[in-house]
């Protein structure tokens, strides 16, 4: 899987200098910086300094988690540079600096994990529990830098604070405040339910003022295809390998829902049905339910004799009665699991 990583970070290791490492896109081990990406830099680096830049609204926890403690861990004085935005996990990332600090028009947003869940009642608790046990490691992150205890960091994290560079000082976040950035807002902050209004891709469409017609439908067009929601969704769900074929195809966010719940459906019809192995082929060639059934049905009948309409109802009578659908022995199938 790693071997498809694209690398959209960037290292600069420049004699004379501390190396820089650039986390300037969103945290996922497919679409964007991984962990393993950044610990195959860091990892055989004899260095006394590291400068760590970060603009990043955040992506991946376990990822994230994992770049945390590689920075942490590494023999050398990890600097952190908050030059736009570390929001989510990118945030937890900034913690692991020994020093860290924030440009003057840059912020910090800490928030509770995301997660999807499929199945039953039981499943669902499962993956409330274990959403609260990432949510207290993430925590974990922040109380080891402030004075704030686990109970007043989650309670920020339950209402997504969003800090700027002064509220992020007081809090005890970062160091230092340093003199502004020109950065890129390009972040699509959407997805967030308190992200300021004056920042990132609503600054942006402010600053549009009356373009020409063409240029409007440029811009629309690519917020509705975005390349790194759609790796996100097809990532968490399960289906990486779709990602190239969903943006190929222009799909937007909601099309990739669908056809990604599509998947799951095909995958629970084959697992009912006695023939998971077949899950796989039917995704592959993005087959409809309605398909994929009447393959399945074709396939749970195979074995079944069918009418012989040939014969009277009383030649029938005198042999065995077979018939064209045995649905007994399609359910006795489906109960050996």
């Amino acid at each position: 899987m790693m071997s498809h990583n694209r690398q959209w970070f960037t290292f600069k290791n420049e004699a004379g200098k501390a190396p820089e490492l650039f986390i300037y896109d969103d945290i996922d081990d497919w679409f964007g910086v991984s962990a393993q990406g950044v610990v195959d830099q860091i990892r055989n680096m004899d260095a006394t300094d590291i400068n760590v830049r970060i603009n990043c609204r955040g992506g991946m926890v376990f990822e994230g988690i994992a770049i945390y403690n590689a920075l942490r861990l590494h023999k050398a004085n990890v600097h952190i540079s908050i030059e736009g935005l570390a929001a989510s996990i990118a945030s937890v990332i900034a913690m692991a600096g020994d020093t860290v600090t924030i440009a003057e028009n840059a912020m910090i947003m800490i928030h509770n994990p995301y997660g999807w869940a499929q199945g039953d009642a039981d499943a669902m608790r499962k993956t409330a529990d274990v959403m609260d046990k990432i949510a207290d490691s993430i925590a974990v992150s922040y109380t080891a830098r402030t004075v704030k205890t686990i109970e007043e960091i989650k309670a920020l994290m339950d209402s997504e604070t969003w800090y700027t560079a002064t509220e992020a000082l007081a809090a005890g976040l970062v160091d230092h405040v340093d003199t502004p950035i020109k950065a890129a807002a390009r972040f699509d902050l959407s997805m967030f339910n308190n992200a300021p209004e004056s920042y990132g891709c609503f600054e942006q469409a402010k600053e549009q003022t009356t373009p020409p017609k063409a240029e409007v439908q440029t811009v629309e067009s690519q917020s509705q295809t975005d390349p790194v929601a759609i790796a996100d969704l097809c990532s968490q769900a399960g289906y990486p390998e779709k990602t190239a074929a969903f943006l190929k195809a222009s799909f937007k966010e909601d099309e990739v829902k669908v056809r990604l719940a599509n998947y799951d459906q095909i995958k629970n019809l084959c697992q009912t049905a006695q023939f998971p192995d077949k899950a796989a082929d039917f995704i592959k060639d993005d087959c409809l339910i309605v398909d994929v059934q009447n393959a399945l049905f074709e396939l749970l009948t195979a074995e079944d004799e069918p009418i012989n309409t040939a014969l009277t109802p009383k030649q029938q009578g005198m042999k065995q009665t077979s018939v064209a659908i045995d649905t007994q022995a399609i359910y006795s199938r489906r109960n050996r699991a």
